[in-house]
C-alpha cells in the first residue's frame, strides 16, 4: 500500500528537506494552497488535496481539507479490520503522516496594529482539526506539529521498527499544541466581551528546576515569552524566580531618576534614586548593611562600571539590569556563580495589563497585577498643614517603596531613599517598631522624615508613637472609623497626612 503524508504549514522553516526525505522514503506527498505552491516551486512532487477530495479550495483557502477522503484515511483505525475496508471500499487512501502547524494567531495577538478581523482570518480550523485527528489515531499515524522533530521523525521512519512511545510524544505535542492555541484565542474573545466566567491557562516549560522553594520540592517554570536573559551564572532557581518577579515590579514604579533596589525574599531591604547609579546604591545599601549579602540588585538604567563596582564589594547572587555598559559584564563575570541578566524595560510596562495568578486549594486565584493602579489626582490632604514640595517628593517615594513590602508594611523614606522598612507583621505596630529599629540599627536619622503605611492606621497610637522620631508626613490609604481620630492625631503633632484611597496589600 502506497505510503502518504499530508504536509500543511504556515511556518514552513526546514520542511523542504523534510520532505525530500520522506520522499526517498517512498511517501507520496498532499498539499494544499501556499505549501503546495512553495514545496512545488523547489521541486518537490506534490499530489493536491483538491485532487483527492475532487472538490476546489473555496472561500479563500476556509475550506479545503475538512473532507472525509482526508480525515477518512487519518483516522481510520489500522487494528480494526471494517475501518480499512469501508476505506476501500470507498476508495480513501490512507494518510500514513500528518505534518502541521497552525496559522500564527498569536503572533498576531502581539501585533498592536492587528485589527479584529486579522484576528479572525489567523484562527486556524482546518489545521487543528487534522492535528487532532491524526493525535487522536497516534498508533497509526504520525503528527508532526514541530519543526524540532522532523530529523527524529526520519530517524524513526528509516529504523522501520515500530515507534509507538514517540507517536505518543508526538500526540502529547500535538494535543498541547491545539490547547494551548484554543486557550489563546478563548482568552481573546473574554477580554473582548469583558466575560470572566473561565480562566484559560496554558504556557509552555522554560525550565525543569533544580527544586522549588526547597530541595524536597520538585518545581518547573512555565511562560509563554520570557522578558529576561540569563547573561553569565547558573539556571536560576525558583527562590530566585520569585525574587526577580518582586525586583522588576518594583523598579517599574521608578521611571525618571537612576534608582537601585536590593532584594532578598521577595522584599526589598534598600530602595533609592540619586543623581548616579553609584550614587543610588550607595543609599539603598545604607538602608540596611546586613541583608543584601546573598541578595539581589535590580537598577532602571544602564549599568556602568562605577556601580558595579560597588555591588561587586559585597557578594550579590543576581544582577539585573535592563543593559550594561562595555566592560561591564566583563567585569562581574569574574565571579562565575554570579547570575547577571538583563530585560526589556517596555515588556515589564505591559504586566500591568496582565494577570497575577497563584494557586489556591486546587484552584486558582486570578487579579490586575498592582501596578500602576494609583490615581494620584484622588489623593487628599486632610490635615490642617499641607506638605511641603520636598516632603510631597518624599511622600511619593514612599508610597512607591511601601507597595513593594509584604503587608503589614511601613517604610520611612525621604525624597530619594528608604531610610528604615518594617515588613510582614502581624499589626502595625509591630511593622512600626521594626522600621524604627531598623532606621536606629543602621544610624539612619527619622528627624524630617516621612511615614509610608501600605494599609491604614485604626487608631492614633502610632502617630503618637511617631511624632516622637520626627516624622513630619505620613500617607496612607485611609478608610478606618479610626479615621478621624486619626487625623486628630496628626493635627495636634503638626503632622501632614496625605490620604491615597488605594491600598497595596501585598500577602
Amino acid at each position: 500500500m502506497k505510503k502518504r503524508a499530508l504536509i500543511s504549514l504556515s511556518d514552513k522553516s526546514n520542511v523542504l528537506l523534510f520532505a525530500h526525505k520522506l520522499q526517498e522514503l517512498g511517501y507520496e506527498i498532499i498539499s494544499s494552497g501556499g505549501t503546495a505552491n512553495y514545496l512545488e516551486k523547489n521541486g518537490t512532487k506534490v499530489t493536491l488535496v483538491s485532487s483527492i477530495t475532487n472538490f476546489p479550495e473555496i472561500m479563500d483557502g476556509r475550506v479545503k481539507t475538512l473532507n472525509p477522503y482526508i480525515h477518512g484515511g487519518i483516522l481510520a483505525n489500522r487494528e480494526i479490520p471494517d475501518h480499512l475496508n469501508q476505506a476501500e471500499n470507498l476508495n480513501i487512501g490512507l494518510i500514513d503522516i500528518v505534518c502541521v502547524n497552525l496559522y500564527p494567531f498569536k503572533k498576531t495577538l502581539l501585533n498592536p496594529n492587528a485589527s479584529h478581523e486579522d484576528l479572525i482570518e489567523n484562527i486556524d480550523i482546518g489545521g487543528p482539526t487534522l492535528i487532532r485527528s491524526a493525535a487522536k489515531n497516534y498508533k497509526s499515524v504520525y503528527v508532526v506539529t514541530d519543526s524540532e522533530d522532523y530529523d527524529k521523525t526520519i530517524e524513526v521512519l528509516k529504523s522501520g521498527e515500530d515507534a509507538l512511545k514517540f507517536r505518543q510524544y508526538l500526540a502529547k505535542k500535538a494535543f498541547t499544541l491545539t490547547a494551548d492555541y484554543d486557550s489563546a484565542i478563548a482568552n481573546y474573545f473574554m477580554k473582548l466581551t469583558k466575560d470572566d466566567s473561565h480562566l484559560s491557562v496554558s504556557a509552555p516549560l522554560q525550565n525543569h528546576l533544580r527544586y522549588g522553594e526547597n530541595p524536597h520540592q520538585s518545581a518547573n517554570f512555565y511562560q509563554e515569552e520570557s522578558f529576561i536573559k540569563l547573561l553569565h551564572g547558573k539556571q536560576l532557581s525558583y527562590n530566585n524566580l520569585l525574587d526577580i518577579d518582586a525586583a522588576l515590579k518594583t523598579i517599574i514604579k521608578f521611571k525618571d531618576s537612576p534608582t537601585v533596589a536590593i532584594f532578598k525574599h521577595t522584599n526589598p531591604c534598600g530602595i533609592a534614586s540619586g543623581d548616579s547609579l553609584s550614587d543610588a546604591y550607595q543609599k539603598a545599601f545604607l538602608t540596611d548593611t546586613l541583608s543584601p549579602f546573598g541578595g539581589i540588585v535590580i537598577v532602571n538604567k544602564t549599568l556602568d562600571l562605577e556601580c558595579a563596582k560597588s555591588i561587586n564589594k559585597v557578594f550579590t547572587e543576581i544582577i539585573i539590569a535592563p543593559q550594561y555598559e562595555d566592560g561591564v559584564l566583563e567585569f562581574l563575570q569574574k565571579k562565575k556563580d554570579r547570575r547577571l541578566l538583563t530585560y526589556d524595560q517596555q515588556e515589564i510596562i505591559k504586566l500591568k495589563d496582565k494577570k497575577s495568578i497563584i494557586s489556591c486549594m486546587d484552584g486558582f486565584l486570578a487579579q490586575d497585577n498592582d501596578i500602576d493602579q494609583d490615581n494620584q489626582t484622588q489623593w487628599q490632604v486632610v490635615t490642617n498643614r499641607k506638605p511641603t514640595e520636598q516632603e510631597w517628593q518624599a511622600l511619593k517615594f514612599g508610597w512607591n517603596s511601601v507597595s513593594s513590602l509584604k503587608s503589614n508594611a511601613v517604610a520611612f523614606t525621604t525624597h530619594d531613599r528608604t531610610i528604615g522598612l518594617g515588613i510582614g507583621q502581624t499589626s502595625r505596630i509591630d511593622s512600626t517598631e521594626i522600621a524604627i529599629s531598623k532606621a536606629r540599627k543602621f544610624s539612619l536619622p527619622l528627624q524630617n522624615s516621612i511615614c509610608a503605611s501600605d494599609g491604614f492606621f485604626p487608631f492614633r497610637d502610632s502617630i503618637d508613637h511617631l511624632v516622637q522620631y520626627g516624622v513630619k508626613a505620613i500617607i496612607q490609604p485611609g478608610g478606618s472609623k479610626g479615621d478621624p481620630e486619626v487625623i486628630q492625631a496628626c493635627n495636634e503633632h503638626d503632622i501632614a497626612m496625605v490620604m491615597t484611597y488605594t491600598r497595596h496589600f501585598r500577602h
